[in-house]
């Protein structure tokens, strides 16, 4: 039960992460294959975002350790490979050559979000514009 509820909240904490946290950073910093361990944490006190699970956020948009992921969340490159493998498990199909651009085009929004074709004439002779 208790890793019923761990996982729902990581489950959560991932999706602040990528869709609240990661449009954040692009805004604030620019696109970028990894972003500082201040950066990130900056951007999530600001954004009142769940801290319990940084290291995570950590994994998301960093793939090498830096004095900053050592000093101050305790995180060596060992243990930041295994958070990226639990990530990348996760999103990624186990895949862990993703970088930060890879993360923040999961939480670009599609376009179409359903109802009429934009081209009701093409739609209406049977070539539809999607």
């Amino acid at each position: 039960m208790i890793d019923l509820i761990r996982r729902y909240q990581l489950r959560r904490a991932f999706r602040s992460y990528i869709h609240t946290l990661g449009p954040e950073l692009r805004k604030r910093y620019g696109g970028s294959d990894q972003y500082t361990v201040l950066q990130i944490k900056k951007t999530a006190l600001h954004l009142k975002l769940n801290i319990q699970y940084l290291p995570y956020a950590v994994a998301l948009y960093r793939h090498e350790q830096s004095k900053n992921t050592v000093d101050l969340l305790r995180l060596d490159q060992a243990f930041l490979d295994r958070l990226r493998r639990e990530v990348a498990d996760a999103l990624f199909d186990g895949s862990t050559n993703y970088t930060a651009r890879n993360v923040l085009a999961l939480a670009k929004a599609n376009d179409w979000r359903g109802g009429p074709s934009p081209d009701w004439w093409s739609n209406n002779l049977g070539k539809t514009s999607l």
